[in-house]
């Protein structure tokens, strides 16, 4: 096991990002490492060779990479599906419900507009999207929980929030499902990679993989489980999944994308998962003590956080563009200062990241807020960009 100078030393080498400057997105996109441009050209390289003879290995690789993401999240690759990206899954989700009258659906009002959006398809049959409003950051699961009832359809969420960070107790949302046989469908590209994911409560899980499993824009993973499949009824249809077929691949998936994957899944399994996981968790400890140290306050308590923190400023805009002359590459969202570490990140990154802050706020005035209860009208509108 590598110690902490040796794994910061590996991590400057494998991820260089530009020079003189701190990489603080992964919530926006992950860096890739240098074996991807590689792993991409191979599939290049055998449709160059074989034509369309190399599409066995195509299947097989695709397999592989099948197999490799049901290991990470412990469920039977028969439960995984390969997509375009995380807005594919929750559409198809939400088309392959057959609706009734008088169905209610559960979201946050200030989630992500693919979390949202695709359940309007309830109001159109003649049931009820509850938006429900998050006037309090601390309140987020307890808000949700409350609207689920009787005549609750589907609840969908983020398990990450891509704004403010909150993560949710997937077991807790889930046992409340499955209390009054709802479907639970989750978002998770803020998640996985950055945090372990428990999917034994979840029925469907979507997460583009360009985010905190490094791997590029164009594929997502879907984990249908054994008992969405039971419940829903795949919207769309394909040589790859005629009747009465259960399966929600319903097309070729992006195979360039899966030699990346599945090459960047062996890379990370090298490091170690638990390894990265203490890695985001220590590294978002050290951000939030940082901003805590100079009088901002993180949106969301340490108990709930994963790899991201947010914090309020009265010209939040003003300060992500300070930073950026600083050479931190942080982000503006609905108020807040996104900060997003991942494991390449190292502690002099943190250490420049405190710096340039202090120096932004001496040269502006900057003040922090306190963000953690937003107002009315900004719990309802929904982030506009992940």
């Amino acid at each position: 096991m590598l110690n902490l100078d040796e794994w910061e030393t590996r991590a400057k080498v494998d991820f260089p990002y530009r020079e003189g400057r701190v990489y603080l997105n992964s919530a926006g996109a992950g860096l890739p490492w240098p074996g991807a441009p590689a792993a991409a050209a191979e599939y290049y390289s055998h449709l160059a060779t074989w034509g369309a003879q190399a599409q066995p290995e195509w299947i097989r690789r695709a397999e592989l990479a099948r197999a490799h993401v049901g290991q990470l999240l412990r469920v039977p690759p028969t439960d995984v599906t390969f997509l375009r990206n995380t807005s594919d899954v929750m559409n198809l989700a939400a088309n392959s419900v057959s609706w009734r009258p008088g169905d209610e659906v559960v979201v946050a009002a200030d989630d992500f507009p693919s979390v949202v959006l695709p359940w309007t398809k309830a109001e159109a049959a003649g049931g009820t999207l509850h938006r429900v409003v998050i006037d309090d950051e601390r309140r987020r699961e307890d808000l949700l929980l409350a609207q689920i009832n009787a005549r609750t359809r589907v609840v969908a969420v983020t398990h990450v929030h891509a704004v403010t960070g909150a993560r949710l107790d997937l077991e807790r949302l889930g046992r409340a499902c499955r209390g009054v046989g709802a479907l639970f469908v989750v978002d998770g590209i803020e998640a996985l990679g950055a945090i372990d994911v428990d999917l034994t409560w979840v029925d469907v899980y979507g997460a583009a993989v360009f985010k905190w499993m490094l791997s590029g824009f164009g594929l997502s993973i879907g984990v249908f489980a054994e008992r969405a499949r039971e419940l829903l009824t795949p919207a769309y249809r394909g040589y790859r999944n005629p009747p009465p077929s259960q399966s929600f691949e319903y097309s070729d998936p992006n195979y360039p994308g899966l030699y990346v994957l599945d090459a960047t899944l062996q890379y990370l399994d090298a490091l170690g998962w638990d390894e990265i996981h203490r890695r985001v968790a220590d590294l978002t400890a050290l951000v939030d003590a940082t901003v805590s140290a100079q009088g901002f306050t993180p949106v969301t308590d340490a108990a709930a956080r994963a790899g991201i923190i947010s914090f309020g400023a009265d010209d939040a805009e003003g300060l992500v563009a300070q930073l950026q002359t600083r050479g931190i590459d942080v982000v503006h969202k609905s108020g807040l200062v996104r900060v997003s570490p991942h494991f390449y990140t190292s502690r002099e990154d943190i250490r420049r990241f405190g710096a340039a802050l202090a120096d932004s706020v001496a040269a502006t005035g900057i003040r922090p807020v306190d963000a953690r209860r937003p107002a009315a009208a900004e719990a309802q509108a929904p982030a506009s960009l992940s």
